[in-house]
């Protein structure tokens, strides 16, 4: 397959040299090689997924996890009182949180 980009930006243009002259490669197979490298794998899901989000989630899962007993219960009572006061305020009448 051949591609041709056209209209880049002078000051990427001028990056692009740079870094491929830094690593020994032409600017066209160092662009290939950004290709190969930013495309999923066949094996991977066809959808975006952003790793870097989905560990932060994981990270803050983990430093909140707890099996203390009094904090559960204090977790889950703020829960309900959040989830009243939404479904009181809610605009449309119906309730945001079931």
């Amino acid at each position: 397959m051949t591609l041709t980009i056209s209209d880049l930006p002078p000051e990427v243009e001028r990056r692009l040299k740079i870094e491929a002259a830094r690593l020994g490669l032409n600017e066209a197979d160092y662009v290939k090689q950004l290709i190969q490298r930013g495309l999923p794998t066949t094996e991977e899901p066809t959808h975006f997924m952003d790793q870097a989000t989905l560990d932060l989630l994981a990270q803050w899962d983990a430093e909140d996890a707890t099996d203390d007993p009094a904090e559960i219960v204090r977790r889950q009572a703020e829960w309900e009182e959040f989830r009243k006061s939404m479904n009181e305020d809610s605009l449309s009448g119906r309730p945001v949180y079931p």
